[in-house]
């Protein structure tokens, strides 16, 4: 990807710079899971213009590029390239207000063709692309520009990779293989209060029980358990992460997906919409809590659903009771919250909670949470769920007693949004939870 700023100039310049650049370079990413090195190689042909009259404090760029990277996993050896060629150049800047423009930018040719390690090409974009971004040139008097917002794109022609996850097309080429080993439970195929994902590590059934790990997804991928709508929870998480072959085969988990369904009535919700609520989703987690959890009427798993599924789960895989263990996101982190708070260590050893509201299950049972290993995750800028409700709990949980508090940890990730559970499921950010989560048993 080439990423280029934008500047003030003075008034009247015309091309103010242009060139040849090229070089190499070498990194690496552990973001779909596994680790990956990447050897490119890039070149291209640049110009940068002024603009004239009313933008012409903005700078305009056209770039010929071309490049080339190696991506090999670094367990496996396994490879593919990923390669491209076009023309990226600003068309058009529009003054929003004082040094704001709006930029209308078109990309065109091949920007993103991948080959497996045979030469064979597996997809490739062709076409156009219009972006729209919004950024500060900093006027005339204060060179240096800033980027402000992606506005939006426009694709014109074939673009399957704008469209798919990058995890999704690098793990069908030299991922771990998870999702051939994830299956669909839906609702009335089993016996499970709830339709669910499964995921089955390799040598399961073969006489040694396997440690169990059940994870609860967020609201945007509710659903009423059907074959239809199960899918909607390999958008995001450990299923996600599953799905696209980044789950390692050496993970001794049976990992158990149930999915709950929408509230048939979320008119109690309403008032968290109201002015002056800052975290809509910590106002509609205490409403569900102060409500009971009631059937049809949550937004989030309620306590009673985990506690029949997480019964369920153990009377019907060979799984070690002793070594049972909870996670989930957002909407999911707060279910497991609610279900300890409720049902204290009865079923489970440790649980991993990310970006949930804990506050409404510590004003339940207090120190009683302790009875379960807590490490809970957030992000400092958390604008859905407030990041209070992962660092209060924790400091109150830390100050109980120990014995009988059990292990009590908090990671806050500054600068963070909502999203703090992607870089802790797939370990980008180096807090191994799985390894955590095996050091603790049932009491």
């Amino acid at each position: 990807m080439v990423v280029i700023g934008v500047t003030a100039v003075p008034a009247g310049a015309t091309v103010v710079d242009q060139g040849h650049y090229s070089g190499t370079e070498s990194s690496t990413y552990n973001d779909c899971g596994y680790p990956v090195q990447v050897q490119a190689e890039f070149s291209g042909n640049y110009v940068i213009r002024a603009g004239e009259h009313d933008n012409q404090s903005a700078f305009f760029v056209t770039d010929n590029y071309s490049y080339r990277e190696v991506h090999t996993n670094l367990d496996t050896g396994e490879w593919f390239v990923l390669r491209g060629n076009g023309v990226f150049h600003d068309i058009r800047a529009t003054r929003v207000e004082g040094s704001v423009f709006e930029f209308e930018s078109v990309e065109a040719g091949q920007p993103f063709v991948v080959e497996d390690s045979a030469g064979n090409v597996v997809l490739r974009d062709r076409g156009a692309i219009r972006y729209r971004t919004l950024f500060d040139t900093g006027g005339d008097d204060e060179p240096g520009g800033t980027f402000l917002e992606f506005l939006g794109a426009q694709v014109s022609g074939p673009h399957p990779g704008f469209f798919a996850g990058f995890c999704r097309i690098a793990g069908d080429l030299i991922g771990t293989g998870s999702s051939q080993r994830l299956t669909p439970r839906p609702t009335g195929t089993t016996d499970a209060p709830l339709g669910y994902y499964e995921y089955l590590p390799p040598g399961y059934g073969g006489g040694e029980p396997s440690p169990l790990l059940v994870f609860l997804h967020g609201f945007g991928e509710n659903g009423d358990g059907s074959a239809a709508q199960l899918g909607n929870l390999l958008a995001t998480g450990i299923p996600g992460l599953i799905s696209t072959n980044g789950w390692p085969s050496e993970r001794p988990f049976v990992v158990l997906a149930p999915q709950h369904a929408s509230p048939q009535n979320d008119a109690h919700y309403a008032p968290c919409e109201g002015e002056g609520v800052v975290h809509f989703g910590s106002c509609a987690m205490s409403i569900q809590h102060d409500l009971g959890h009631p059937p049809n009427g949550s937004a989030c798993t309620t306590p009673a659903e985990v506690h029949k599924f997480l019964s369920y789960a153990i009377a019907s895989y060979d799984v070690d009771p002793e070594q049972v263990y909870l996670t989930g996101l957002s909407c999911g982190a707060f279910a497991a919250w609610e279900y300890v708070a409720e049902h204290a260590a009865t079923q489970i050893a440790a649980m991993v909670p990310i970006a949930g509201d804990g506050r409404p299950a510590w004003d339940t049972a207090m120190c009683g949470l302790g009875a379960v290993a807590v490490w809970a995750f957030h992000g400092e800028a958390d604008d859905a769920v407030d990041p209070a409700g992962s660092i209060e709990p924790m400091a109150d949980l830390t100050a109980c007693p120990s014995p009988p508090r059990r292990d009590a940890q908090l990671t806050i990730y500054p600068g963070v949004d909502h999203d703090s559970w992607t870089r802790t499921y797939n370990l980008s950010a180096g807090h191994n939870i799985y390894d955590w989560l095996l050091g603790f048993t049932v009491p």
